[in-house]
């Protein structure tokens, strides 16, 4: 048996039907697939229905057993009673994509790990989403933080994971169990496997918001003696001190412990006092130092608060965070302090780097405008740090993405507001360059990096490409696709040619005349460089120049160009374009878009001197024409030879070679 797919079951009538079907239309051989379902004293019918299903079904085990309270005691159970070299669990309102067990035991036998996590699809909420597979990963990557990613029950797990190493689900809780499972079969796996290019598991959010989550968890005098304590004595029990530890009790701790003081805090007087036990003690036992400075602000004031028993602070901040109020921030010499209740009051005793936030600044930020103007990009906006009452002094900077350069853009004001020019012809190297804003407020200076804003709730756009003769790149200024946020890529060659440089038509313009009619998108102040077009002989020297009209708008400049081919030689000739004059012009390939309308081939000339003309689009997707046609002192050669040839092969009375 390959895997044993276990589902815990307490009323969900409704969802049985889906879940199951996942179950029965894997991809994965039938035989493969051994399915316990556990019901814990279902009263929607729930288990009725499973003793049905299990007659159609032979694959189908199903266990009964009072309720338990939870869904831990089921899943412990089917851990006994499974058979399969792996061991999956199904909730029973959720569901599989089709080849999801087949992947995840795929992944599982190449890479000899313990664990797999299929990627997570959510439905009507969040989950965890990955965006690549990833063979094997350890709890020490520092490039990936497995532990952090996800401590659900969903997924695979070799079972003699779980049998050795005594893995179990604490029983009797109705929240909370899949962490201390998960987290201890990480502990204990050695590496995990990522199977990221196919969705193997559909969490749904029920629409009568009664699952143990949506109804409020466990109480936390339950939860933190079983669940928050354990989760942290397992991590310590199982890791030497050092950042592989630290990354594992910060995630911990900020999602785990000290998660609960919100609203429900404030309304229930028995939570408090629950709540700030648990907690306290978590932190009296295995807060570090490190793990505290990794802390978002307001937690690591929870944690001071906690500990020195100021019950009244740790209200006063939970009712001000809940009610949406943002702390005020004070910039004090060269440092930034998030001014939360106890900042600086001489009762609370609270140092003052616990408040501190000088390189966790948040600047909120608005681009009013970004377009091109005579050559350059003007950029137009505010920024200002949040809780800040100075507006502090904006600007602009623009950061190569690959080296870390850094080029600050002329402008800016003293009031928050920055208006600045970019000037595309000034960049030092091409590549991927991002614009940041950034607010100075006394000594301290906060960035972001800077993004378009949504107009009238469309999708942003971000200024065309232009031209840079001076620099002889292409600035293309784009918007990342999640964030928006606004950088340039500079280059040159025939991909980035193709975002400036449009050919509108391509026509005969009389006998063997060819004509070109577009525009090029330019950043070049003043007036307009020359540019010239040309057919360049592959492989040849011979060169064609063409007559030119230009006309120039706004940065764009239209071109009509005519070229004659008349006593072309025969072969290919390649269209070109070149702005500027001298050492210094930039040369272009004629770009045609993929479906670009050609003329049919056409010829001039009689006999031995005629020509035969046909434009065409190369592979790289630029304009050539293809000459046909004999040479006529080719073709008199060609003539002389076979009339000496033909008497010499009589006379040998062979074939002439």
């Amino acid at each position: 048996m390959k895997v044993s797919v276990i589902v815990p079951v307490y009323n969900c009538r409704e969802f049985l039907d889906g879940t199951f079907r996942s179950v029965f239309e894997q991809t994965l051989d039938g035989e493969e697939i051994e399915l316990i379902a556990v019901d814990d004293g279902s009263t929607d019918g729930s288990g009725e229905y499973l003793d049905e299903l299990a007659g159609r079904h032979p694959r189908l085990r199903v266990l009964h057993r009072p309720n338990t309270g939870g869904p831990g005691a089921p899943r412990n159970i089917g851990i006994e009673e499974a058979r399969g070299e792996y061991v999956f669990f199904l909730d029973a309102d959720d569901h599989l994509g089709p080849e999801a067990l087949e992947r995840m035991c795929a992944a599982a036998d190449a890479n000899g790990t313990g664990v797999v996590i299929g990627n997570y699809v959510g439905i009507g909420r969040s989950v965890a989403r990955y965006d690549r597979s990833r063979p094997r990963v350890t709890l020490d990557d520092p490039d990936f933080d497995v532990f952090g990613s996800s401590l659900s029950a969903h997924k695979l797990y070799r079972r003699s994971l779980l049998v050795e190493n005594g893995i179990r689900f604490p029983e009797g809780i109705r929240s909370g169990e899949d962490k201390v499972f998960a987290a201890h079969a990480y502990l204990h796996a050695g590496a995990v496997s990522i199977v990221a290019d196919h969705d193997c598991y559909y969490l749904v959010a029920r629409d009568s918001g009664t699952s143990i989550m949506q109804t409020g968890g466990a109480p936390a005098a339950e939860y933190y003696p079983q669940i928050a304590l354990p989760l942290l004595q397992g991590v310590v029990a199982h890791t030497e001190p050092g950042l592989a530890r630290d990354r594992m009790l910060f995630r911990l701790f900020s999602r785990d412990v000290l998660h609960r003081f919100g609203d429900g805090f404030l309304k229930d007087p028995v939570r408090r006092y629950e709540t700030c036990k648990g907690a306290r003690k978590a932190c009296e036992d295995f807060m570090t130092p490190a793990v505290l400075e990794r802390l978002p602000i307001h937690q690591r004031v929870i944690v001071h608060l906690l500990l020195e028993h100021q019950d009244e602070l740790l209200h006063e901040l939970v009712r001000r965070r809940a009610a949406g109020e943002i702390p005020r921030t004070v910039v004090d010499g060269d440092r930034a302090y998030a001014a939360y209740p106890g900042f600086r009051s001489p009762a609370a005793a609270l140092p003052d780097a616990y408040f501190d936030v000088t390189g966790r600044l948040t600047v909120i930020r608005e681009l009013a405008r970004a377009e091109w103007s005579d050559g350059r990009l003007l950029l137009a906006g505010t920024a200002r740090v949040k809780g800040a009452e100075e507006p502090g002094t904006a600007g602009v900077v623009l950061r190569h993405k690959q080296d870390g350069t850094e080029i600050a853009l002329p402008g800016g004001g003293a009031d928050g507001a920055f208006e600045v020019e970019f000037d595309p012809a000034a960049l030092p190297s091409p590549g991927v360059w991002e614009f940041s804003v950034t607010v100075t407020i006394g000594a301290v200076t906060a960035a972001a990096r800077l993004g378009v804003n949504r107009a009238d709730g469309g999708e942003p756009a971000a200024p065309g490409a232009r031209l840079v003769p001076a620099a002889g790149l292409v600035v293309t200024p784009f918007l990342s696709p999640k964030a928006k946020h606004l950088s340039v890529r500079a280059g040159s060659g025939d991909k980035f040619t193709r975002d400036v440089f449009t050919v509108d038509a391509v026509e005969w313009a009389g006998e063997g005349r060819l004509r070109l009619r577009g525009s090029l998108l330019m950043a070049a102040a003043g007036e307009p460089p020359a540019v010239s077009f040309r057919l360049a002989q592959r492989g040849g020297t011979d060169v064609r120049h063409a007559a030119v009209e230009r006309s120039a708008d706004a940065g764009r400049l239209a071109f009509d160009v005519v070229a004659g081919l008349q006593g072309c030689a025969p072969g290919r000739w390649d269209a070109w374009c070149e702005i500027g004059t001298g050492a210094d012009a930039v040369r272009l390939r004629v770009p045609l878009p993929e479906n670009a309308v050609l003329p049919a081939a056409t010829g001039t000339g009689f006999g031995p001197a005629r020509r035969g003309y046909e434009p065409y689009r190369t592979a790289k997707g630029a304009l050539s024409v293809r000459v046909t046609g004999t040479p006529v002192t080719r073709r008199l050669k060609s003539a002389l030879s076979r009339t000496v040839r033909a008497p010499l092969a009589r006379v040998r009375g062979g074939r002439a070679r």
